[in-house]
């Protein structure tokens, strides 16, 4: 039993540290200032307690934004990642989405909104970047 929960905090600290390296990445902060809508509590307090991202309490003060459970049209005023599919459908301004697909990490990058917010990323997110339209409406 102790193996199995050793690979589910395996799983939660890649994770963190995944969602940590695109947000410093895509704002260029050492202590991004990030707002959370409709993401878990659990999420959100172990973002907050183990990585430098800090939170904002609206999304106006916020660098960053992540969404998830989006079941109606979400406007990204700031670059938005949203945390799965659903979320990512209705968020037409979304730089990206963030998901897990058996066991394994998934993140997909719009060169479109990427631009439209002006963000330029390290070369090692090439193989992540595509075009929205190609993407959306995938499972």
């Amino acid at each position: 039993m102790k193996g199995v929960s050793q690979e589910i905090d395996r799983s939660v600290k890649y994770e963190m540290k995944i969602l940590e390296k695109l947000v410093t990445d895509i704002t260029g902060k050492r202590y991004p200032r990030v707002y959370f809508d409709g993401v878990s509590r659990q999420k959100v307090t172990l973002l907050v307690r183990f990585t430098t991202i800090k939170p904002a309490q609206d999304i106006q003060k916020a660098d960053f934004v992540f969404i998830k459970n989006k079941t109606s049209k979400f406007n990204a005023i700031k670059p938005t990642i949203a945390l799965d599919f659903v979320s990512v459908k209705n968020c037409s301004l979304c730089i990206g989405v963030f998901s897990w697909r058996n066991g394994r990490p998934i993140l997909i990058l719009f060169r479109e909104n990427l631009q439209k917010f002006n963000i330029i990323l390290p070369k090692e997110y090439k193989y992540y970047i595509e075009s929205k339209k190609y993407i959306v409406g995938k499972k």
